[in-house]
């Protein structure tokens, strides 16, 4: 994937999206991609061509996405367990705090191990202002290691 391209003063960014629902997945490609991002929204985490590797294959200077937004509970597994085999290869994304997770339901249980692994939790259903406002606190911390 190319590298997050700078279009005037705002950055566009790359973001991943897994969501098994429909609707939710084109919501967040279309409002994220009006906001100027590069968006790849897929139905599952299973789908995404790096999960299988034994390490990130990105560089870090060019990850494969700048931002990683994931369901929780998808049919082929779950996404905390997703971040945690990419925070096991040394994701860029999530090791720079760039990704969330998305749930209409979460335990104390889960959000302790979001906290451990500083990743960022939306509860559905979320409000679309309080997603843009989170990609813009990653694109802040994306500038100042720029």
């Amino acid at each position: 994937m190319a590298k997050s391209v700078n279009k005037g003063m705002e950055m566009k960014l790359r973001i991943l999206v897994f969501d098994d629902d429909l609707d939710t997945r084109n919501l967040l490609q279309v409002a994220l991609s009006n906001k100027g991002h590069d968006v790849t929204a897929l139905a599952d985490a299973s789908e995404f061509p790096f999960i299988n590797r034994e390490s990130c294959p990105c560089s870090p200077g060019e990850p494969c996405a700048d931002i990683i937004i994931a369901d929780n509970i998808m049919p082929n597994i779950e996404g905390i367990d997703f971040f945690k085999k990419l925070k096991s290869r040394d994701c860029q994304p999530l090791v720079k705090g760039n990704v969330a997770i998305m749930s209409g339901y979460l335990t104390i249980h889960y959000m302790n191990q979001l906290n451990e692994l500083g990743i960022h939790y939306f509860r559905k259903p979320f409000k679309l202002e309080d997603i843009y406002d989170w990609v813009e606190l990653c694109h802040t911390r994306i500038e100042a290691d720029g």
